[in-house]
């Protein structure tokens, strides 16, 4: 099994995700390890990410329990 991820990153790279398996990996911090700031537009833009990401994992679950 390959250990790569499409990591999607955003606020200038200091929130990222990305989906391993059956769960949603997040990190946040700034480059100085504080805790990340987000713009209202930042936190809209990574929810709905956020949203689709879990939309994936569901439509993977789905088709592992349907091919069983």
């Amino acid at each position: 099994m390959s250990t790569e991820h499409h990591v999607q990153r955003f606020a200038d790279g200091e929130v990222s995700f990305w989906i391993e398996q059956s769960s949603i990996h997040l990190k946040a911090a700034s480059s100085h390890g504080d805790a990340a700031e987000l713009t209202a537009e930042d936190a809209r833009e990574i929810a709905a990410a956020l949203i689709a990401a879990a939309l994936q994992i569901d439509q993977l679950c789905f088709r592992l329990i349907t091919h069983a």
